[in-house]
């Protein structure tokens, strides 16, 4: 895998890693993202957009699943198939950090995020439409 700087924000320049990523993945506008996850969390009744069940559950509402991972890798090591995918990492501490690939390119704001660790990988499945 590659690594390509990518840096998306808000209209005031304040950029979250969970907005970020899912920005990139489906294409979408940092403000669109940044609301309708509001509106996950508040169906959910969580105070914040980055509540792992809150953000699961909007990437489940757009075809992004939890695919199976080694445990204890980083994410420089992942070995995966062309597609869209969003890692969910941290460094064993209290730091966690979301990163997006796409086609075995991992867009960041730096490189940093190649020595953390795998907690989840989440993957786009991509819609047949032929059907």
């Amino acid at each position: 895998m590659i690594f390509k700087e990518f840096y998306i924000s808000d209209k005031n320049g304040k950029s979250n890693c969970v907005i970020r990523s899912l920005c990139k993945i489906l294409n979408k506008e940092y403000g669109d993202v940044y609301n309708d996850l509001c509106e996950v969390a508040k169906e959910l009744n969580y105070s914040s957009f980055n509540d792992i069940p809150v953000f699961e559950k909007y990437m489940e509402d757009n075809n992004i699943f939890k695919i199976n991972c080694e445990e204890s890798i980083k994410v420089r090591d992942l070995k995966i198939n062309n597609g869209s995918y969003i890692v969910f990492c941290w460094d064993k501490n209290d730091y966690y950090h979301m990163v997006p690939i796409v086609d075995n390119v991992i867009y960041d704001k730096n490189s940093d995020c190649l020595n953390l660790y795998v907690i989840s990988i989440y993957r786009k499945k991509e819609i047949d439409k032929n059907i």
